[in-house]
This record gives structure tokens, C-alpha cells and sequence, in this order.
């Protein structure tokens, strides 16, 4: 009989009972007694048995009939509050989830300003100090979006100097002078706030403090950092939030304002040291040098063109701005050897010996031995070391022959034989352009480098093997720049390369080096989709280069492969930028974005448990949305009791189920979207036209961009 409902079951018993005791209970009677009056007197009293019988019996069915349906109450109960939990749980992830993602494009977008605002620093003109604080100040305040306004100034002579201003009147405060003393925290290196400005305005002198009110503009309160060299401040940058306004600076707005302090920091440092470095090295080279030519007749000159015309060879074979500075002073010291050359040998009119010839050949492994011991200079020594071999092998020092001699060397050995050509000497004059031509086009693949030869002819075919635009000072300003992005790429989680107009790699970061976990000998000057893209991705990359090259920025997501093989998930960000006056680089951004996945993961898996919860057939579960009362989605215990499938419920709304007025659902579905309100008891309309009374649970729920209510029906009758 368990198929029977509880009330069936009770009334079968009673019925068995009842007619079981009227038929059983006179036969019963006269086998206990033996006399009539005995049989009478148990007939009177059959009706009391019969029901304290029956009411027993009763009590006891009904008594397990209802805890059985307690039970069931309070496992709906139960179901209800863990479905209300794992929803809550939801609702909570996917504001975690929203957040986690906001912040990220939120600092993916401050990165990307300031990395465009460091590749851009290249295309100034001239180290301009008013131009790269005035674009400082700017970036600062884009990336700290609760700044307002902001000053920047620079002190000299202790005083301070307003060199640009957001907001306030600069061309006012430009005109004011103003001690260094009077600036609050003069001679400390932290991140200071205030209400009030960073300068002491009691403390001035009257016009000056009358000019600073005028030009200044009221504000709530004041970020500031000093620009130091060597504890000593040159300068200050000022972040500042308007009076009338209800934000404030966030936690991490002093650590990026430190950052942009630091920046301003190494802009002065290096423009010092590169100052200092290039003047150093530009008069010592240029007294070795000159030393060579009061020793050496025909090396006056030679030396300056064979660097400025390697250089531009290097250039042409769109090598990094690294490897042209390397080629331009190798060309200036490539002769430095011969000053241990003695002095009748090198000015002799007539042929050398074999001897003489022997003695001249050691020149450069003395040069590559004096270099070996500069801290400037050594690293180029290999270069000078190899700039007498053949590509044929049959050069000398080593006789390195195709690839084994370095491309430096490869350049300069050209470059060398056309400046000696095109010179005169004890033995012969100079040889016309034409001639000298013919003579580097016959020695390419046996004396000379063929791409080297190439490119070299290039440059003759479109007649700019003069006056050269190279100049240490120009190519030194590329390395100035590496300086500056190290600073900044010191600190990312992100994997990023500097590629040239072909998208070899011209510079990355330790980040990237260790994302794909690769040698730093890998790297620079590989083709970036032969070094990171797996081969079925080829496809994608091409698609990638020709959008980044019509100055189209990228943003996408991909797999790029390690150097084991493995394959990463990144986030890809690209824009173009000028490596050099007059040349096209590009700018590339890798995120590991594993971590994201992880989220995506973690949101789908909650997803996954809340389907498997709405989809059951005990708990009638809705999925409203109360802009127009349409029901989205219906779970099989709806379909079971409102006797209509899920499509036919999805086709209908709220207010054909509801026996209230339209107006006073949406008043309740308001209500419950706003949470103040909850639990509700309406009459629902049944699809055989039956009116049940119902209580319904609602709560709003976020499925993507749009708001729900999220209703559990619980029958009332």
C-alpha cells in the first residue's frame, strides 16, 4: 500500500475495521458468552468498544501521517535555506568575479597609458626638461583618476621653478619666485598628503602669497612626492582633489606617484650620465684617435667614416639601436692596434715583406686586448678582434670564414675596404666610386659578407653614403630610453617586447623572459612569432602583424607556447610606436591570464551547482524578469504543477499566473527587486484552470548584464 496517498490509506483502514466489527463482532460476542443476558449486555456496550477501538487506531495513523508530512516540510524548509545560501554564495562570486575583472582592466589600462607615454618619450625633439615634466604630470594625473588638478616644479639656485600645471594658472605661477624653504617637507624622500597646499603660503612674502591664491585653486586635499638626485630634491610633483569633490586618493595612489617620481628621478640621472658619458668617451676615443693619425699618415679621417658608414650599413640591415652604437664605435677604434705598429712600417712607400706584412697583421689582436681592459669599450673588442677576416675563411687572425665571424665585424671589413679604396695612398690613388663599386661587388661571398655587400649596395643606389645623420649622441639617446623602460618593466607581471619594423625583438623585460621561460640569448633579435607562436597560431600572428602595421591596436587573447613546449594563455595587448626617427617599431603586451581562467572556472563551477539545484522535480522553482513579468525559465517541479511545459511557461508572464491585478504584481515584483520584501502568498492559476494558494520566495539574481527575480513556490493548499 505504499503507492496509496496518507488519506487513502486511513479511510481503507477504518472501513476494513468498521465492516470487519460489524460483521465479526455478534459471532465474537456469543463465543464469550453462553447466556443470553451476558450476550445483551456486551451488545450494549460493542458501540463504546467499537469506538475507543477505531479512535485508537486512528490516532496512530494520523499521528504518523503527520509527522511524516512534518518531515517533509521541514526537508523542503532545509532545501529552501540551502538553495537561499548557494544563491547568496552566487550572488557574492559573481560580485567578486565583476570586481577581480574591473580592477584588472582598470590596471591594464593605466599600464598601457604609462607604457605609451615611456615609448613616446623618443619622439621629443631634444631631451627637453619642461616637455618630458609637463607630459609626466599629465600621465600622473590620467592614472591617479581621483587627482584634479596637479603642479610640477623644479628647484635651481634654491629656488623653485613652476614648469607645468593641471588646472591651476600656470603662466601666473610661472611668474613667482619662491624659496625652496617655503615648500613644506623640502628636504624629505616619502609621499606626503595634506589639506592644504605644499607650499607654506603664510611663510612667503606678501605679492607672492596674494599671486598663489589667485593662481591656485581651492582644493580638499594634496598628494606630493620630491624628485631627488642624490638625497638632493630638483624637483616636486603635486597631485591635488578640488574642494567640491567626494573623492579621495585611493591606497595604492602614493606608490604610483612614487613610480612617476622615480621616472622624473632617472630622467635626470641619465641626462647627466649620458652627458658625462658620451662627452668622456667622444674626447678619449678622439685623442686616441688623433694620437693614430699623427703616427699613421693615411688613417687621418678613416677612422670617423668607416664608423659613420657602418653605422648606417647596420642601420639598413634594421639591426636594434644597440648593435648600430656597438658597429659606430668599433669603426672608431677599429685601427687602435696599429699604434704599436712601428712608424716606418705604416708610412713605408714601397711594398711590405712578408715580415712587415706579418707585423701589420697582429694590429687587431693588439687593438682587442687594449679594449678587453675599458669598462667602456671591452665589449666591442671581439668585434675589432675579427674585422680582417674573410668570409671565404682565408682572413686573418683566426680564419673564421660565413657565420663564425660576427655580423659587427662582417659590417666593418666592408665599410673599411670601401674607405680605403676611395682613399689615397703611398702605393696608389684613390679609386673612383665606380671602381671601388666593382671591387666590393667582386669580392662579395669570397672577401666580403653577401647581406653585407647588399645592404651596402642599397645605400649606394639611393645616394646616401654621405652625410650621415648617425651620431653617438642620437644612437646613445636609444639607450637612455632602455634605461627608462627597465625602470618601468622592473615592477610589471607582464611579459613585454620592444619588435622592429620586421617584429624582431629589439628589447623585453625579465618578465617575459620568464613567462616563456627562455635564455636571454634567445631572445634578442629572434622573430617574435618563430620564438613564441605555435605553429597553428601562424594564422592568427599574420592576421595580428598586418593590423599592428596599418597603426591598428590589438587586444585579444590567445596561446603562445613556452620554450618546453608547454602552451600559456595570455591576454595580447600591441600598438605601434617610432624606435627611431623615421622607423616604425611596435609595442607588445603578454598577460598570463591563467589566473582569470581560474575565476571563469570557479564562476562556472557555481554555475553548474545552481543548475543542478534548479533542476529538480520536488521544488517549484521560477526565473522572472520584473521589467515585463516574462517568465524566462521554469525547473520540472513548475512544469508538474502548473501543469504546462517549460516552453509554454516561457511564453507566458507572471500576471497570467497570478490572480492579483497587473499593477499589484508589479508592485510586489518591485518590491522583491528592491529586497524589501520577500516572501509573498498569492492565488496561482493552474493550466486546468484550478486557482491554488501558493507562498513564493523571491530575490533578485544577476545572470550577465541583466537583473532577475530568483522565486521558489511552496503549495500552500
Amino acid at each position: 500500500m505504499k503507492f496509496l496517498k496518507g488519506e487513502i490509506k486511513i479511510i481503507l483502514i477504518y472501513l476494513l475495521i468498521g465492516f470487519g466489527w460489524i460483521y465479526f463482532s455478534d459471532r465474537i460476542s456469543f463465543w464469550l458468552t453462553d447466556s443470553m443476558e451476558s450476550f445483551s449486555e456486551i451488545q450494549s456496550l460493542k458501540g463504546i468498544f467499537y469506538v475507543i477501538l477505531t479512535a485508537i487506531i486512528l490516532y496512530f495513523l494520523i499521528r504518523n501521517y503527520l509527522q511524516d508530512i512534518q518531515a517533509q516540510k521541514e526537508e523542503v524548509n532545509a532545501l529552501n535555506e540551502q538553495l537561499t545560501a548557494y544563491n547568496e554564495e552566487l550572488l557574492a562570486m559573481n560580485e567578486e568575479l565583476d570586481q577581480s575583472f574591473n580592477e584588472i582592466n582598470e590596471m591594464n589600462s593605466k599600464f598601457v597609458t604609462m607604457i605609451k607615454f615611456i615609448s613616446e618619450i623618443d619622439k621629443q625633439a631634444s631631451f627637453n626638461e619642461d616637455e618630458f615634466l609637463g607630459d609626466l604630470l599629465k600621465n600622473a594625473v590620467r592614472i591617479i583618476p581621483e587627482a584634479d588638478y596637479g603642479t610640477i616644479f623644479s628647484v635651481k639656485n634654491n629656488n623653485i621653478q613652476f614648469i607645468d600645471a593641471i588646472g591651476h594658472d600656470i603662466e601666473q605661477l610661472k611668474k613667482v619666485k619662491i624659496a625652496q624653504e617655503n615648500i613644506l617637507y623640502y628636504d624629505k624622500t616619502s609621499v606626503f598628503t595634506s589639506e592644504d597646499y605644499a607650499i607654506n603660503l603664510s611663510a612667503l612674502p606678501e605679492k607672492a602669497h596674494s599671486i598663489l591664491l589667485n593662481s591656485f585653486r581651492n582644493i580638499k586635499k594634496s598628494l606630493y612626492i620630491n624628485i631627488t638626485i642624490n638625497e638632493i630634491i630638483v624637483g616636486r610633483i603635486s597631485l591635488d582633489i578640488a574642494a567640491n569633490s567626494s573623492k579621495d586618493f585611493r591606497e595604492n595612489s602614493p606608490k604610483i606617484l612614487e613610480s612617476f617620481a622615480i621616472l622624473a628621478s632617472a630622467f635626470y640621472a641619465f641626462k647627466h650620465y649620458d652627458s658625462l658619458q658620451n662627452r668622456f668617451t667622444k674626447e678619449l676615443v678622439g685623442s686616441i684617435i688623433k694620437i693614430l693619425e699623427i703616427h699613421d699618415n693615411y688613417t687621418k679621417g678613416h677612422s670617423e667614416n668607416v664608423a659613420e658608414l657602418a653605422a648606417q650599413i647596420a642601420r639598413k640591415m634594421d639591426f636594434p639601436g644597440k648593435i648600430v652604437v656597438d658597429t659606430y664605435w668599433t669603426g672608431m677604434v677599429h685601427d687602435i692596434g696599429k699604434l704599436l705598429v712601428p712608424v716606418n712600417i705604416l708610412n713605408k712607400n714601397s711594398k711590405l715583406n712578408q715580415e712587415e706584412f706579418e707585423l701589420i697583421k697582429n694590429h687587431p689582436v693588439w687593438g682587442s686586448e687594449a679594449l678587453a681592459g675599458s669598462n667602456v669599450l671591452k665589449h666591442i673588442s671581439n668585434y675589432v678582434l675579427h674585422h680582417h677576416e674573410r668570409w671565404d675563411g682565408a682572413g686573418y687572425p683566426s680564419g673564421l670564414k660565413k657565420d663564425q665571424i660576427p655580423i659587427v665585424s662582417q659590417i666593418i671589413t666592408v665599410a673599411d675596404a670601401w674607405d680605403a679604396m676611395r682613399s689615397d695612398r703611398s702605393y696608389r690613388d684613390s679609386l673612383t666610386e665606380s671602381e671601388a663599386i666593382r671591387e666590393i661587388v667582386k669580392g662579395r661571398e669570397k672577401q666580403f659578407s653577401p647581406e653585407v655587400v647588399d645592404n651596402f649596395l642599397k645605400l649606394v643606389e639611393q645616394g646616401i653614403l654621405t652625410g650621415s645623420d648617425i651620431q653617438p649622441d642620437n644612437i646613445y639617446f636609444n639607450n637612455i630610453n632602455e634605461q627608462y623602460f627597465k625602470y618601468l618593466f622592473e615592477e610589471t607581471t607582464a611579459g613585454i617586447v620592444i619588435l622592429d619594423k620586421d617584429f624582431k625583438i629589439i628589447r623585453c623585460n625579465e618578465y617575459f623572459i620568464k613567462l616563456f621561460e627562455l635564455d636571454n640569448y634567445q631572445v634578442i633579435g629572434k622573430n617574435i612569432k618563430k620564438l613564441i607562436v605555435p605553429v597553428e597560431k601562424f594564422p592568427e600572428t599574420d592576421q595580428f602583424m598586418e593590423e599592428i602595421r596599418n597603426n591598428k591596436r590589438i587586444n585579444s587573447h590567445s596561446f603562445r607556447q613556452k620554450n618546453n613546449g608547454e602552451m600559456v594563455e595570455v591576454a595580447i595587448q600591441g600598438f605601434s610606436i617610432s624606435i627611431r626617427a623615421g622607423e616604425p617599431g611596435y609595442y607588445i603586451i603578454y598577460q598570463d591570464i591563467t589566473e582569470i581562467k581560474s575565476l571563469e572556472a570557479k564562476y562556472l563551477n557555481s554555475k553548474n551547482k545552481y543548475e543542478a539545484l534548479f533542476r529538480n522535480d520536488d521544488v517549484v522553482m521560477m526565473i522572472i524578469d520584473p521589467a515585463n513579468g516574462n517568465i524566462i525559465s521554469a525547473n520540472p517541479a513548475a512544469e508538474k504543477f502548473y501543469g504546462w511545459s517549460e516552453e509554454e511557461l516561457q511564453q507566458k508572464t507572471i500576471f497570467e499566473i497570478n490572480t492579483l491585478s497587473k499593477s499589484e504584481v508589479k508592485n510586489e515584483m518591485k518590491q522583491a527587486h528592491n529586497s524589501n520584501k520577500k516572501r509573498f502568498f498569492f492565488k496561482h492559476k493552474l493550466a486546468t484552470g484550478e486557482i491554488r494558494e501558493v507562498e513564493v520566495y523571491s530575490h533578485p539574481i544577476r545572470f550577465e548584464n541583466n537583473e532577475y527575480l530568483y522565486s521558489i513556490v511552496h503549495i500552500l493548499d
